[in-house]
């Protein structure tokens, strides 16, 4: 019954039902040898070999692209990332945990056994980038919710955190410079209350940058230099992978805003970086999934990084 890798190859690559594929090609290995199955292990062998070729393998997004600025999410975006995914809070009793990955993704059952009943909040969102940029809310009150009364929540069906669109708002040491390249990436569901903000960064007066609902209630990417610029694209309900670039562009689901608009975002003697609010205002009701940023332009691979993140989320 050896010599079977070939024939299951050919089957699969020629489409079709992989289960169909894979009783197909054990029968023709039988049948040859006159219907005798020659040990329990070449079965196995069989069955292993099989299996590795329908399962497909974890597609990391920082490995098939590379040069993240920062980089926050609840899968593991780098094979080689050995980190956790989030620090979270127990409400009962305050205690803290790290809570990594298994097989790739947000490891929930350590999760729920550790908040035990409870609600759990994130204190720190690790960056996967290797910058060490990492989202920290250290005020208990304004700290985003993963865990409700024991159950983790979530957005089409993967774990999620959720900002309360009233105080909850991580700080992060990165900031967009928008006089340089940038592109950045967002899964997310979002709220359409006007002017409330998903990210907003200042470095200087003139060097602003924001993602956000504008005050017409559409997704809004904005940047100030000596100007304010930006551009909109229509709101949408539930999940949606939202992504912009120092050009000005916002996409929605892989398709492109065209509306020129802006959201501006206040200054502040020191830079800043928030996410889920503006400097002290316009917080986000929101639940946020990932947030992947550049420093470097990623126009040639925009469409294949959203493939990736549309792949594992199935956004659109």
């Amino acid at each position: 019954m050896y010599g079977y890798g070939y024939q299951y190859s050919a089957i699969i690559s020629g489409g079709g039902n992989p289960a169909a594929a894979i009783f197909s090609a054990y029968k023709s290995r039988v049948l040859a040898d006159s219907g005798v199955v020659e040990n329990d292990a070449c079965t196995i062998t069989f069955l292993e070999s099989i299996g590795a070729g329908i399962i497909p393998s974890f597609s990391f997004l920082l490995d098939a692209y590379s040069g993240a600025a920062a980089a926050y999410s609840l899968r593991k975006l780098r094979n080689a990332y050995s980190g956790d995914a989030i620090r979270v809070r127990r409400a009962s009793d305050n205690a803290e945990l790290n809570i990594g990955f298994v097989d790739n993704v947000l490891d929930t059952s350590t999760l729920t056994t550790f908040a035990s009943g409870s609600d759990a909040f994130v204190t720190t969102w690790y960056d996967q980038s290797g910058s060490g940029y990492n989202a920290v809310q250290t005020t208990a009150s304004n700290q985003p919710k993963i865990v409700s009364s024991g159950s983790v929540l979530t957005l089409n069906s993967k774990p999620c955190i959720n900002f309360d669109g009233i105080d909850d708002l991580f700080s992060s040491p990165y900031q967009v410079n928008v006089t340089a390249n940038y592109a950045n990436f967002y899964v997310l569901s979002s709220n359409n209350t006007a002017t409330k903000y998903i990210l907003a960064c200042a470095i200087t007066t003139s060097n602003r940058y924001a993602m956000g609902v504008n005050d017409i209630g559409n997704f809004q990417h904005s940047k100030r230099t000596a100007f304010i610029s930006g551009s909109s694209i229509s709101y949408s309900a539930g999940q949606v992978l939202l992504s912009d670039n120092n050009v000005t562009e916002i996409y929605k689901n892989n398709i492109i805003g065209g509306v020129a608009s802006t959201l501006n975002n206040a200054f502040s003697a020191a830079p800043y970086t928030y996410i889920g609010q503006n400097l002290a205002a316009g917080n986000n009701l929101m639940s946020l999934q990932e947030i992947v940023m550049y420093a470097i332009d990623q126009s040639a691979n925009r469409a294949g990084i959203n493939t990736n993140v549309n792949d594992y989320y199935a956004t659109y």
